[in-house]
């Protein structure tokens, strides 16, 4: 409601609600409720505490033992998975298969998976645990590129998922530097390829 008061000819007014809180109709909080908001704010960062402390630990345990890390992963044999590499700090561990593997030309294309024991972003900001990437390495020029990944909420590519597919005539390719991972994964992708060919 609004309400309108003459004072000195001039007139002015304010919602019925706004004059009861200009008039000090609410009062401050009481000290009762500061408590409870200080206690509430203590527990907070006591518990964002514990869980970066938590996070510490598991960090320091993956870095001492990549592998044990890696043992807590399903394997996924009915997909033909192969374990293939593990950061020295536990942050990642890799996976492909023959799996699909197809060959055309000196163009080999593979199916990889990447594992991780923290959340990772997606080019699109979501988080996931696992992915999987249909990539295409040309094993004359030394090249890859990725035409597909899939996201996974979760580890062992399961939860839900979302993906990104690149147009082939607008991706490019990437050098493969030697003595990488993306090094190891195209030397044995090239040489799976050479073997089928036979």
């Amino acid at each position: 409601m609004w309400l309108k008061k003459k004072n000195n000819g001039a007139a002015y007014g304010c919602l019925a609600i706004s004059c009861f809180l200009l008039a000090g109709g609410v009062s401050a909080q009481t000290p009762e409720q500061e408590k409870l908001w200080e206690a509430q704010r203590l527990q907070r960062q006591a518990d964002e505490k514990a869980k970066a402390e938590q996070i510490l630990r598991q960090r320091e345990a993956r870095k001492a033992d990549p592998m044990a890390w890696v043992k807590t992963l399903n394997p996924l044999v009915e997909g033909g998975w192969q374990f293939r590499a593990v950061a020295p700090d536990g942050s990642w561990a890799a996976f492909s298969t023959e799996h699909q593997l197809k060959r055309s030309g000196h163009v080999v294309t593979v199916w990889l998976r990447q594992e991780y024991p923290e959340p990772q972003r997606s080019n699109s900001g979501d988080l996931y645990f696992s992915n999987v990437e249909k990539m295409e390495y040309d094993c004359v020029k030394e090249r890859g590129r990725p035409m597909l990944v899939i996201y996974f909420t979760e580890n062992n590519i399961s939860g839900a998922q979302q993906s990104e597919e690149n147009d082939p005539k607008q991706t490019g390719w990437d050098a493969i530097v030697p003595g990488t991972q993306a090094d190891s994964i195209y030397q044995w992708a090239c040489a799976v390829g050479a073997a089928k060919k036979r």
